[in-house]
Parts: C-alpha cells; structure tokens; sequence
C-alpha cells in the first residue's frame, strides 16, 4: 500500500478474509466511491504488502464444516474397523 493511503475499512478486510475479493471490491467502490478498476488495484496492494496466510491443521477443520464431517467420518470409521479386528 502507498504510504499516503488511508487503511481499508474493517468490512473491506472482512471480506478479503472470506475470500471474498470481488465482495471486497464492491464494498471498498461503494465505501470511498472508487471505480472498480481503482478498488482492484487497492486491493491489490493491500494483498500484496499482507499476503494471506493459508491454514493449516486445525484451523482447516475448523474452516469448512464439510471438511469436519468428513474427519469425524474417518475417524468413527477408524474405530470400528478397530473394534472389528480385535473382537
């Protein structure tokens, strides 16, 4: 971000975070009524001078209730394979 660039609003980031870009896009346009080319590139070097940082172990579980169900799956599965073998 340049240097002389007021910080992006809270629902901005908000939406950045759930990757929601083009959401990001629209708020920050309708925020400081920027045109959309304008907002894209701020946006742009926002995620540039703040990468995203992607999640790893529980913080991916915890992400997507799919992905949980399909854990708890594995491991209920887990276990009955397991009382299977040793009864």
């Amino acid at each position: 971000m340049k240097p002389d660039e007021p910080p992006l609003p809270q629902e901005v980031l908000l939406a950045l975070r759930q990757n929601g870009r083009r959401a990001a896009i629209e708020l920050l346009q309708q925020r400081q009524g920027l045109s959309a080319e304008q907002a894209a590139q701020r946006i742009d070097r926002y995620q540039e001078a703040n990468p995203p940082v992607p999640l790893r172990g529980p913080g991916v579980v915890i992400s997507s209730k799919l992905n949980a169900l399909i854990w708890l799956a594995l491991i209920a599965m887990m276990v009955l394979v397991y009382l299977l073998l040793i009864g």
